[in-house]
């Protein structure tokens, strides 16, 4: 490898310390090295084709953002956990060198889990045309009450929850907001769309899924002060009769990942802190 990008968090003084323990690694090993801010996204999308490799030290925000910036160029991401969940890391600051020898070594494969590509029409109008990794939400703002959100697939009419809202959310985002909202843990794996009403009028709404190649409309019925969020910030205002348009976008998001396959399921297990099944306990 000749050029990597490290995108650090500049309000954490963990994350500026390890930057420059790795950026110290590479100098080393005679890797050139990027460094970036988190917040500075226009930095790194401009530096983003000349990257073989793109190193995050922070959390699964700091990923989020990453992919926006570099999936369009194909590059893969290794992300080093600073944050408190960490879904989408792969190392934990005390094994960075280690990691580090494995990356340069070649030792390691790369996973790609699937976008969202998001368009918001006004009319004959587009309004916004985006990219997420998580999901895409249609809720309700700051006024306390509830939105009419009918939600179609390739056309065809499925259900208008009364709800608070409802979420979109690729394999990665199905342990995001859509699992707090009562939606399904998606292996990252599969290529399909979880929509999850939240907290539903009567609780008669329930999260359902469909393959990738399908095409939906959310088309915001009733709801004053209604939002369109993706990968949970980028806010919209919504007027009645707005649509938001998803299908899966050509991009991927692209990680370095050291272990098998399995990774996930442990992953799931141990940040959750769900408990060990095992029949021997």
């Amino acid at each position: 490898m000749k050029r990597i990008g490290i995108l650090y968090h500049p309000r954490r003084k963990d994350s500026l310390q390890l930057a420059s323990e790795v950026t110290r690694f590479l100098h080393h090993r005679q890797i050139d090295v990027w460094q970036g801010s988190a917040d500075d996204e226009e930095a790194l999308v401009e530096a983003a084709p000349s990257l073989e490799v793109l190193i995050t030290m922070g959390g699964d925000g700091t990923i989020v953002r990453a992919v926006r910036c570099v999936a369009a160029f194909g590059v893969p991401i290794l992300g080093m956990n600073l944050g408190r969940l960490g879904f989408l890391t792969e190392v934990e600051p005390g094994h960075a060198k280690e990691a580090l020898a494995h990356l340069l070594a070649g030792a390691y494969s790369v996973e790609e889990r699937m976008m969202l590509r998001v368009a918001l029409r006004r009319g004959e109008a587009t309004l916004l045309t985006a990219e997420a990794i998580n999901d895409l939400v249609v809720a309700r703002g700051l006024a306390s009450r509830t939105v009419q959100v009918s939600i179609a697939v390739d056309g065809h009419h499925v259900m208008t929850p009364t709800a608070d809202g409802v979420i979109v959310a690729t394999p990665t985002g199905s342990t995001a907001y859509c699992l707090a909202a009562g939606g399904p843990i998606v292996a990252p794996d599969l290529n399909c769309l979880t929509i999850t009403p939240i907290a539903a009028h009567l609780g008669i709404a329930h999260a359902f899924v469909v393959p990738a190649r399908r095409s939906l409309c959310l088309e915001l019925v009733k709801g004053d002060g209604a939002m369109l969020t993706l990968d949970g910030h980028a806010d919209r205002p919504l007027e009645p009769g707005d649509q938001v348009l998803a299908t899966a976008s050509p991009n991927s998001a692209r990680f370095i990942r050291f272990g098998g396959d399995g990774y996930f399921y442990e992953t799931v297990l141990r940040r959750l802190r769900w408990p060990d099944r095992d029949s021997t306990a």
